[in-house]
């Protein structure tokens, strides 16, 4: 059996069915690029959105891979052009459908405020810790309740997506507690953020929580949790 070309030439539903695979697969790497770029541009932080680029850009690698073994073979050799096609375009109209909607100024992540740092800055949070809370146990809690077990563009625990900053308070920082601050970017979905915090105030290592308040602004009595 010829591997390289066929040993008689190609019917004419063959060179339709040629002609279809390559379009169809074409038209669906622009489809996909596409509709990755509608939804990066509704994430409201650069740093998420950048794993939707890196996600489609490898993907399309993987794609163009497969359609170049494809080719190889004469029978699938059209729907080697059509993965390889694919695997371009789906990046090519990611970075398009990106490029347009930002002149339509409709790509969320390019309103995106700069977010001061340090204890005399409002977090929506100021989370303190009992007393008796270890190091390994803040970070557990860092872990396993303020991140989530993966977020669609990575492997891995992140942040959810409406958190916009987290940081660590030192005991001279928060009344002798251990304790950390986190805030959360304007126009946060608010049933997911009250879920969160629900969420956070039941912990059993957590001592309060304070709302929408600078880690300095807090005076309590260390000695009196």
């Amino acid at each position: 059996m010829p591997l390289l070309s066929p040993n008689q030439p190609l019917s004419a539903w063959q060179r339709r069915v040629n002609r279809a695979a390559l379009a169809l697969l074409s038209l669906a790497g622009i489809t996909f690029g596409v509709w990755n770029a509608h939804e990066a541009a509704s994430i409201s932080s650069g740093y998420v959105a950048s794993y939707t680029f890196v996600g489609v850009f490898f993907l399309g690698i993987f794609v163009a891979v497969v359609g170049l073994l494809l080719v190889i073979y004469w029978r699938t050799r059209w729907f080697g052009f059509g993965f390889i096609a694919a695997g371009v375009l789906s990046y090519l109209s990611l970075l398009g459908g990106v490029a347009i909607l930002t002149k339509l100024d409709r790509v969320a992540w390019r309103h995106e405020q700069m977010v001061r740092f340090g204890p005399d800055q409002k977090s929506s949070a100021v989370i303190y810790f009992r007393k008796q809370v270890t190091d390994q146990q803040i970070e557990n809690f860092n872990r396993s309740v303020l991140m989530m077990p993966s977020v669609p563009q990575h492997d891995g625990p992140d942040y959810p997506p409406f958190v916009s900053e987290y940081s660590r308070l030192l005991p001279m920082q928060a009344n002798g507690y251990d304790a950390v601050a986190i805030s959360f970017f304007d126009k946060s979905p608010a049933d997911k953020v009250n879920a969160y915090l629900a969420i956070i105030k039941a912990d059993s290592r957590v001592e309060k929580v304070f709302l929408d308040t600078a880690p300095d602004a807090i005076h309590i009595d260390s000695k009196r949790p």
